[in-house]
């Protein structure tokens, strides 16, 4: 079982492979709700890397909840320097049915892994998808411009799941993005043998995608 770190405003599992699971606080209620807890099982089912941010009080001041989210973004750009971090997939709620999927840069790396994403979960749910460009704002896709250790922006996947699939239909969407997420380790090119790089020293593995 993958080591769960707790900490005052989110919870870090610690794993293995190039991809981060984000449970990001939900800065807009209005749009998005938190998914942290399915984030979590993904995460250790598929003993990932994961951070995933405490449940924010929506009666809290405006700047606080700002402030949270600021600070978990912080929390995974260290992340993501010290474990050498390819890629961040990132769990939210929404109120519309099905999953939307989307990414960010709009690039081939990018496609290459929405492509492994799309072709995962559509024989499974109802999915829609698109790629984000920058300045679309944190709603959109949190933490853009995130880099790895070499300086390279992260393709980051966020999947909106819908009632339905936060729901009945959880626990296949665990078992079918935890299969996707070994794809993509595989596309990175990630092995159990091969020597991670140090904290915020090399540039890490080289990647397949």
């Amino acid at each position: 079982m993958p080591l769960k770190i707790i900490h005052p405003r989110h919870t870090e599992v610690m794993g293995r492979g190039l991809v981060l699971i984000s449970g990001p606080p939900v800065i807009d209620p209005k749009g998005d709700f938190h998914a942290g807890q399915i984030a979590e099982e993904v995460a250790l089912l598929s003993r990932s890397w994961a951070i995933i941010a405490r449940e924010i009080k929506q009666d809290q001041e405006g700047d606080r909840v700002l402030q949270a989210g600021s600070d978990f973004d912080k929390s995974v750009q260290t992340f993501v320097t010290e474990y050498g971090i390819k890629c961040i997939i990132m769990i939210v709620g929404t109120s519309e049915p099905g999953i939307m999927i989307k990414g960010y840069p709009d690039d081939s790396r990018t496609e290459e892994i929405l492509e492994i994403v799309r072709s995962g979960l559509e024989p499974h749910f109802s999915t829609t998808s698109t790629k984000e460009r920058a300045g679309n704002g944190p709603t959109k896709v949190t933490v853009q411009g995130t880099e790895d250790a070499s300086g390279h922006t992260l393709p980051i996947v966020r999947l909106e799941l819908g009632p339905d699939e936060r729901g009945f239909m959880k626990d296949q969407f665990v078992n079918s993005i935890a299969d996707i997420i070994g794809l993509i380790n595989t596309g990175l090119d990630f092995s159990e043998s091969k020597p991670r790089s140090e904290p915020g020293g090399s540039k890490g593995p080289d990647t397949a995608l």
